[in-house]
Parts: structure tokens; sequence; C-alpha cells
């Protein structure tokens, strides 16, 4: 490797990490503020807050690394600008397109590295920021549903009033088999309904079950002990956890578990794309970071920070429309999660052509 290459991502490296390092901090500080209050009432619970704000902290990481990276690669490139360096760097007749391709290389490094760091690191500290949150708040975890509604597999509709994980059963239930013309087969009602792990199915505890036969007659009898052949198990009526919790394999699983009982997961899908898209979303930033290292002026840091601002603004803005079209269904999960990052990298080969 050239002296120039290391030269520049030896700047660039020490710069991002120590800005990555104080817009953490910044961050949590700004929510250790929003808590004082909250602190100062209650100090005998300082392990606490302490546990939270630290398992917090690799979650800031994830959302402000593609700021870090912006302001990082805005500033050096602009400071290159600004002593005359680049130059004397395009004199000698190396573009900055190729002068920063070392840069473009790690931060394709540090993109895939972002990738496992929310699989490994983000995601299972956050489970316990979240939990030991809900400690602070005196919050217990939740051990069953309420009232909620299902469409299961082979058609079953299911109508719960309480559903309880640990013991997995579900109370004051009614389950209604559909015919493929939308027809009612049978319909079952039941106080109590016990999941068996030895024979994997489900069964109904003094129910009644009532069956529609197609020449419309109806036919009702009292069942007890009746099982019933469904797809779905008891971890398809887990809650799910909230998405900040979980890391992709775990995501993905429950995509998985969800779609073997036809249950719409446009927004797991689409969060689950988001993730990946949103960590590559540093490479496209860093682009459009040496196109505007071109103009920099005397006040390469005001610069910087004007433009980390102006793009992140942008950015998200494009990302949550798209994010919201793809978790209500209206376009592919995977389209909506990496559309922001197409259209950015579009601008960036337009400008590029144009100036460059």
């Amino acid at each position: 490797m050239k002296k120039l290459d290391l030269y520049l991502l030896k700047e660039f490296l020490s710069f991002f990490f120590g800005s990555l390092f104080l817009f953490v901090v910044l961050v949590t500080i700004a929510d250790l503020s929003s808590r004082l209050s909250f602190y100062t009432e209650h100090p005998e619970l300082i392990n606490y807050f302490v546990t939270y704000h630290l398992a917090r902290a690799p979650h800031n990481t994830y959302y402000i690394f593609p700021v870090a990276l912006m302001f990082s690669s805005t500033y050096v490139l602009g400071t290159f600008v600004k002593n005359k360096e680049m130059l004397a760097i395009e004199n000698s007749g190396i573009s900055l397109f190729k002068f920063s391709m070392p840069m473009f290389l790690i931060v394709i490094l540090l993109c895939l590295l972002l990738v496992l760091f929310w699989q490994f690191v983000a995601a299972p500290l956050n489970k316990v920021s979240f939990d030991t949150n809900a400690k602070m708040k005196g919050q217990e975890k939740a051990s069953r549903s309420g009232p909620w509604q299902l469409f299961g597999g082979d058609n079953y509709l299911y109508f719960i009033e309480t559903y309880f994980y640990n013991e997995a059963y579900m109370t004051n239930t009614i389950i209604i088999k559909v015919n493929d013309d939308g027809g009612i087969k049978f319909r079952i009602s039941s106080p109590y309904i016990q999941w068996n792990n030895d024979d994997k199915k489900w069964y109904v505890q003094n129910g009644i079950l009532t069956t529609f036969t197609d020449n419309k007659e109806i036919d009702v009898k009292k069942i007890n002990n009746y099982p019933l052949d469904v797809l779905e198990r008891p971890e398809h009526f887990y809650g799910r956890p909230p998405l900040d919790n979980m890391s992709l394999t775990e995501e993905a699983h429950i995509i998985k578990l969800q779609k073997e009982v036809n249950m719409n997961t446009s927004k797991l899908e689409t969060d689950l794309h988001y993730r990946i898209s949103y960590c590559f979303s540093g490479f496209i930033i860093v682009l459009l970071a040496s196109l505007f290292s071109k103009f920099s002026t005397q006040s390469v840091l005001v610069v910087s920070l004007v433009m980390v601002i102006i793009v992140s603004l942008l950015y998200y803005s494009v990302l949550m429309i798209f994010r919201s079209m793809g978790e209500a269904g209206n376009m592919n999960p995977f389209i909506a999660a990496w559309m922001p990052n197409i259209i950015f990298a579009i601008l960036c080969i337009l400008a590029f052509r144009k100036f460059h």
C-alpha cells in the first residue's frame, strides 16, 4: 500500500472513531438528561441506571455510524482541499475518486462489520437495556396476552381472550375452520385449550363443536380432551419482541414462523432488510461526502456539519417514506428497504459524472 493511501486511512480512521465516540457520548448525555428527574427521585436504582445506559450505547453506535462516517470523510477530504494537498495530488495525475478509493474500500469493510455488530452486540444488549428499563419502572415481563385474533394456517381463525405464554394454554377461545369458498366448516368454542408437549397437539377441554354441512345442516356436540389438527404451535402465539430487540437471525426465525401460518410479515421483513441496508448506507454517504469536499472553504468543520445535517435529513425522510410503504404491504419489503440507498447511489453516479 502506498504511503499516500496509509496517510489517508490514518487520518480518516482516527477522525471517524473519534467522532463516532463523541456522537455516541452526546446522544447518551441527551438520553441521560431526559431521565435526570427520575434518577434524582430514585437514587437507590443507580445500578439499573448504569446498566441501562451502558447496554444502550451499542444501539446508539449502530444508528450514529453512518453520520460519523459522513462527518469524518467530509472533514478529512475537505481538509485536504483546504490545505491545497488535494491540488498537489490532482496535479500528479491522481483524481479525487482514485485517491479516495482506499477509504471507500475500508468503509465497505466497516459496513460489513456493522451488520455483525448489530447481530452479536447491539441487539443482545438492547434486550438487557429494555429489561433494565422495565425493572426500573417496576414493570414485570408479560406472562400473557390480551384479547387478539389470528388468521392461521389451513384457513383456521382464532379468537382468543387470553393466551398464557409460559403454560402454553388459551382461555375463552373460538376456533373457526373456513372452507376455500369462505363458508364455515366447523366452529369450536372452549373455555380452555391446552398444548400437549408429548404428542405436539392442542387439546380442547370441555368445548362445543358445531359442524356445518353442505346441506345447511348444523350438528352440535360437546367435546372433551379433543385434539386439534392445526399447524399452529405455542411459538406462533408468543408475543413479538420489540424490533430493536431482535437480531437478524431472530427476526428471520419469527418471519419463518409467521409465514407458516399465513400471518402478515410485511413489517418484519421490511425491518429485517432495513437493518442490513442501513449498514451500507454509510458507503453511499461517504461517496456523497467525497463530492462535498470539492466545495470546502476555510470553514471545513462548519461545512462538514451542515452537509451531515442536510444529507441526514434527506436520507431519513426518504427512508421513512419507503419503509412505511414496505410495512404497509404497498411495496416489496426488500425493494422498500434498499430503495433509499439505490436513489442516493444514482445521485452519486450522476454527480460524479458531472463534477469529475
